[in-house]
């Protein structure tokens, strides 16, 4: 999987694309879960029509359905060396209080890892702890985000509090500004 990710970030590092890498490889990468289940890719909007044109040169498209509660504005699926990409721009989840959208931008990408020899942008743990609760059976994986940001703290607080101003599910708002008060308490 590594290998893939970094032929990948390879063909897209020197294109002026706006990217990263989220989802269960992100965790993986701070050691929150070992078994990533595939590449989740997230692009700016401006981005991802070049980003999988690229994509598509690299690997073979898949078929890629969007379903409820996913309102996400581009999803494509890809296969490259046997490991399964998904490639999302205006990631957006629907909910019972309204639309939360993650609007990958530069500022959401705050940190880089070297894969063989390649940089690979990451995005926040902040970012995807709220998509966490947001995505049907996934509440787990924010609750091991939660323990980790509790342990090793928030490093970007302000993208909490950016989420916080969009319609979120009370329960949701209520452990995120839980987090944020014991990272300010810390």
């Amino acid at each position: 999987m590594l290998k893939t990710l970094s032929i990948i970030g390879e063909r897209i590092n020197n294109n002026n694309i706006t990217w990263g890498v989220g989802g269960s490889l992100l965790l993986s990468f701070y050691n929150i879960i070992d078994k990533p289940n595939d590449i989740d890719i997230l692009v700016d909007e401006r981005n991802a029509i070049k980003l999988n044109a690229i994509m598509s040169s690299i690997g073979k498209p898949k078929e890629a359905l969007s379903s409820d509660p996913f309102r996400t504005k581009s999803f494509s699926k890809y296969k490259i060396n046997e490991t399964d990409i998904d490639v999302m721009a205006g990631f957006a989840i629907q909910h019972e209080e309204g639309i939360y959208m993650l609007s990958l931008q530069q500022e959401s990408i705050v940190t880089h890892k070297k894969i063989n020899g390649v940089d690979i942008p990451l995005c926040s743990l902040e970012d995807w702890y709220i998509l966490y609760w947001l995505i049907p059976s996934k509440q787990e994986k924010a609750l091991l985000i939660e323990r980790y940001l509790r342990t090793n703290g928030i490093e970007y607080p302000q993208l909490l509090e950016e989420a916080l101003k969009q319609s979120l599910p009370i329960e949701v708002k209520e452990r995120a500004a839980s987090l944020l008060s014991y990272h300010k308490r810390t």
